[in-house]
């Protein structure tokens, strides 16, 4: 699935805020544009593709293999595909929240960093 139609099929689902859909179990794959740890147990990803993002919700307790690694092979601009579960963040953002995480691609090259506004 490619993020923009992850987006199309869960932006207009009703997910209250804070809770997953654990019975449906979603992949896809994009290009990591944002790399943010909240802590040893917590990581946000920015994954893009075509012009759509959409948040990377990947937490310790529902990561089944070394969340530690997340840590250390992650980079920015690399490709990674993603298992995992649909739903909103507390603060009511669509996300993903994996079960699984592979890289696909590293980047070799440093990608120029996208001007907001």
């Amino acid at each position: 699935m490619t993020v923009q139609q992850f987006r199309e099929k869960y932006d207009q689902q009703k997910i209250e805020n804070g809770s997953f859909l654990e019975d449906k179990t979603v992949a896809l794959t994009g290009r990591i544009m944002g790399l943010r740890s909240s802590g040893a147990k917590l990581i946000f990803i920015d994954l893009c593709e075509d012009n759509s993002k959409i948040q990377v919700f990947a937490t310790a307790a529902n990561y089944t293999d070394d969340f530690e690694l997340l840590h250390k092979h992650l980079r920015y601009g690399d490709i990674i595909g993603i298992e995992g579960h649909a739903g909103r963040t507390k603060t009511g953002e669509l996300s993903i929240r994996p079960t699984k995480i592979e890289t696909l691609s590293w980047c070799l090259h440093q990608l120029p960093r996208q001007q907001e506004g």
